[in-house]
């Protein structure tokens, strides 16, 4: 793939493009010291993502939820049924995994493949996106921003679609430059059949499709081109014809989701307020454009971990180097606007993801906003060549600049390689069961409080355990206070009279279930009542604590198992 952008040619702009290209195609003999970094910026991010990939670290809540139905379901019933635990993702992403899981097993990285194989796929895509529409250095920041970013990185070792998401926008890019300029009819078919195809796999590609359809449809009706504008309706409409099928066949049997768009409102502030009605949503339009910075970018600084200190601090804004990135970005997207077509392809995705976040159809927020980092890096290369350009006689300040670029990237990759704990939502979902697997004896009794019951049923189904465990059920929402609950559990408690040993698996924290509106009901999330403290308190009523697994720091990931001895 790479070696398609040995050389490029820059094609006869049409006259609403007017003004030469900031951004000029680069020579065919690129200097090899530009060739060489670029290769050990991709050998860099393959080696950061192949070593997350087998630290092969327990499921994450979300990649349970998903994951416990692609271990269960065949290929006809992913497409067709509905999921436990209200879950969606591409029907192509589904089959995949699948897939992976019949050729490999039902454990954690046999899940992560895809994924992993998505965000490499994304890196060596990309180089060749960067290649041919930025200078060499440029290229080399916007790949390596790709290559380090701790949420790209993060996203490829997460068994779920959105590394997927990542790669297919990556690859609509490529497959832009290779097809757009090229209007006979097999070229536009099979541009048309290719991203046809690609909405199968990802939710957010008809943003990236859509925009294209329209900055190269304007294009040619500006330029009053009409017979290039019928031709170009060919890919168009193969898009067009393919999300609506899924669309009608999949997309719109999903159940409705109200307590999701709550979820993501409340806690997330998910959702662009619009019109703005107060102080917090006026400024819910400065921080949404500026966490790009942290996801998908990873250009600004996080204070995490020893770090935390100085978050409370009122100089983070400066030495978390966020301005540097957003200026560069914002001068790019300057710069680019030279070109309209190609800017109208990168800038309105993002302004469709904001549409349709002011619609309350699509959370802007994290995971949901990685398809916009090949754009975003785009934007930010150009930005870096303009810099250069600018500064060509100061050498010395570029360098400097492209140091405190590199730092907190750098920076934040690097310690979340020295520190595993750091590397995002980590959680030991995994170890208290396979604990109670290896310790667990013949008569023993396991009960899994409802808050841990889909992590049970991944790892019984995936390992398996060795042990059949009482599942308890969520019984907040029929009951009327703590004490009703409490009276409520005593049919499930009643399992454990006459056995010598009782194991308790439970997460401290998780209070919400799938489906459930925030903080509902009220008395079951106030900070007085810790349902499984109370369940612990009636434990220790008939029986005494003898072992206890839980992660460390203990406040920090909460998933415990606890052995009684009980009393006879």
């Amino acid at each position: 793939m790479l070696a398609y952008f040995k050389s490029t040619t820059s094609p006869t702009l049409p006259a609403w493009q007017t003004g030469a290209s900031v951004l000029r195609p680069r020579p065919a003999t690129q200097p090899n010291a530009a060739r060489l970094f670029l290769g050990l910026l991709l050998a860099l991010g393959v080696g950061v993502r192949l070593f997350h990939f087998l630290d092969n670290r327990s499921f994450f809540i979300d990649e349970i939820y998903l994951n416990v139905n692609t271990i269960k379901m065949g290929f006809w019933d992913l497409a067709t049924q509905p999921f436990e635990y209200e879950q969606k993702a591409p029907i192509g992403y589904l089959w995949v995994s699948r897939l992976c899981v019949l050729l490999f097993g039902k454990k954690e990285m046999a899940l992560r493949l895809f994924p992993l194989l998505c965000g490499i796929g994304s890196l060596v895509t990309f180089a060749a996106v960067a290649r041919h529409y930025l200078s060499s250095w440029g290229a080399l920041v916007a790949v390596g921003v790709l290559a380090l970013s701790p949420a790209c990185v993060y996203h490829s070792v997460e068994a779920k679609q959105y590394s997927t998401e990542l790669f297919v926008a990556t690859l609509a890019l490529w497959l832009y430059i290779r097809y757009q300029g090229r209007p006979d009819v097999a070229s536009l078919v099979t541009w048309g059949v290719l991203g046809a195809v690609a909405l199968w796999f990802s939710f957010s590609a008809i943003f990236v499709l859509a925009s294209m359809a329209i900055a190269v449809s304007a294009r040619w009706v500006l330029t009053t081109r009409w017979r290039k504008f019928l031709l170009y309706l060919i890919p168009f409409s193969l898009w067009l014809v393919s999300f609506a099928v899924q669309y009608y066949f999949i997309i719109s049997k999903y159940p409705q989701s109200g307590w999701l768009i709550d979820f993501f409102d409340k806690v997330y502030q998910g959702f662009m307020p619009l019109p703005p009605t107060s102080a917090a949503d006026v400024l819910w339009y400065g921080q949404r454009p500026y966490n790009l910075l942290v996801h998908p970018l990873g250009v600004l600084l996080i204070l995490d971990g020893d770090l935390a200190q100085w978050q409370a601090t009122s100089w983070r804004y400066l030495f978390k180097l966020g301005w540097l990135p957003a200026s560069l970005i914002l001068g790019g997207m300057g710069l680019l606007f030279r070109r309209r077509t190609l800017f109208f392809c990168l800038l309105l995705p993002l302004l469709f993801a904001l549409l349709v976040s002011a619609l309350r159809m699509y959370p802007f927020y994290s995971r949901f906003v990685l398809f916009l980092a090949p754009a975003l890096l785009l934007f930010l290369g150009a930005g870096v060549d303009g810099l250069r350009e600018l500064l060509a006689r100061h050498r010395p300040v570029f360098y400097g600049v492209l140091v405190l670029l590199a730092l907190p990237v750098c920076i934040n990759t690097g310690r979340q390689l020295t520190n595993r704990d750091l590397f995002m939502n980590y959680e030991d979902n995994r170890g208290p069961l396979l604990y109670i697997n290896q310790h667990y004896q013949p008569g023993d009794v396991v009960y899994v409080f409802w808050n841990m019951t889909h992590a049970y049923q991944y790892y019984k189904e995936a390992y398996p355990l060795r042990y059949d465990a009482i599942q308890g059920r969520n019984l907040k929402n029929v009951s009327q206070d703590p004490a009703d609950f409490l009276r409520r559990l005593q049919p499930e408690l009643a399992a454990i009279r006459g056995k010598k040993r009782l194991w308790f698996v439970f997460d401290y924290l998780n209070r919400n279930a799938i489906g459930e509106y925030v903080g509902r009901p009220a008395w079951y999330h106030t900070q007085y009542f810790y349902a499984t403290t109370e369940v612990q308190n009636l434990f220790n009523q008939v029986g005494r604590k003898v072992d206890e697994y839980h992660s460390k720091p203990y406040n920090k990931y909460p998933h415990t198992a606890v052995l009684y001895e009980l009393n006879q």
